[in-house]
């Protein structure tokens, strides 16, 4: 029988079983052995967004395959996890994502690194270029030597002589004050933004009331996630908040920073600062991708990264939609 709206319930009956936080050591284990240093190879990462849709996980020929259900549509968050990659793996992968999509044609995997292309069979797929990771030498981040980060030093010592803050670490006793401060985000952010068409403008709303969700997620299961995190407190309040993590040995990403951005300077200093005190030993720091919006492009540039991690959404080629 097919399945026209992929019920839950149908997922699970499909050898499908829905993501928790037990899942983590198993991820982990499985994407250690990948040494990837792109920001979505990691737990958080994914299951931060589970607050928005549903994530489920299945054992296929060995690999561990990450599905994600939202607006009753199937895909894959990322290729199938695993040292030995069947090309049977995938096929399965997209048995199961054409059976419980009413279009087959929404069928993809998303976040494939590029190393994963060198076995795909270019007949049956087609790949599209994802945005890709901006990844930093943590050296430059942390000491901003020389004229390129000029503007960076001038807008963190501005901060630091004109507002008395703290900086301390993250703690579940200010999940509410943390809490506040995304809440009051989300509102300057669209209080504050370019104009836009109602197509963007609509894209956007949406990504922020999803981003919103997902870190609220993420102060709730920190510890869980083992997640490093720092709050930075003006006048007893917080004004700024950043998570993150290593992805590997070698390179750490940084999770998610949003602050009062009414202090001038203020994500500068944090971002600096988090950067050195947590993970100074890791010769990278990823910040992830732009999600395509210039803005967020141009102050990821104004890092300027070391190398960019390069990502991929694969589909099939010559599916046809259902007839219902």
């Amino acid at each position: 029988m097919v399945c026209i709206l992929a019920p839950l319930e149908s997922l699970i009956h499909s050898g499908l079983q829905k993501v928790d936080i037990s899942h983590k050591n198993i991820f982990d284990n499985y994407v250690r052995q990948l040494k990837i240093n792109l920001s979505d190879y990691t737990f958080a990462n994914n299951f931060m967004w589970f607050e928005n849709a549903d994530g489920f996980v299945k054992k296929v020929n060995g690999n561990l395959c990450l599905f994600i259900f939202n607006n009753e549509l199937l895909t894959m968050l990322l290729p199938p996890l695993g040292i030995n990659m069947p090309s049977e793996t995938l096929e399965e992968c997209f048995k199961i994502m054409n059976h419980c999509n009413r279009d087959p044609r929404g069928s993809k995997v998303d976040y494939v690194y590029a190393a994963y292309l060198d076995d795909l069979d270019f007949n049956a797929y087609q790949v599209e270029r994802q945005n890709p990771d901006y990844i930093y030498l943590t050296s430059e981040l942390t000491e901003l030597k020389g004229n390129k980060y000029k503007t960076k030093r001038n807008e963190i010592n501005y901060f630091t002589k004109n507002f008395k803050f703290e900086y301390i670490p993250y703690s579940f006793a200010y999940r509410e004050a943390t809490v506040d401060l995304i809440y009051r985000w989300a509102n300057l952010r669209l209080t504050s933004i370019s104009p836009l068409n109602a197509h963007e403008l609509d894209h956007f709303i949406e990504l922020i009331e999803l981003e919103r969700n997902a870190i609220i997620r993420v102060l709730d299961r920190y510890e869980e996630l083992e997640l490093k995190g720092a709050l930075i407190l003006i006048n007893g309040r917080a004004e700024g908040v950043t998570f993150g993590e290593k992805i590997n040995d070698n390179t750490a990403s940084i999770l998610i920073e949003k602050t009062n951005f009414q202090y001038f300077g203020i994500s500068q200093y944090l971002f600096k600062e988090f950067c050195c005190r947590e993970f100074g030993g890791c010769e990278f720091i990823n910040v992830g991708d732009d999600l395509g919006f210039d803005n967020l492009r141009r102050v990821k540039m104004s890092y300027h990264p070391h190398s960019y991690g390069p990502k991929y959404t694969i589909r099939q080629k010559e599916v046809q939609s259902k007839t219902i």
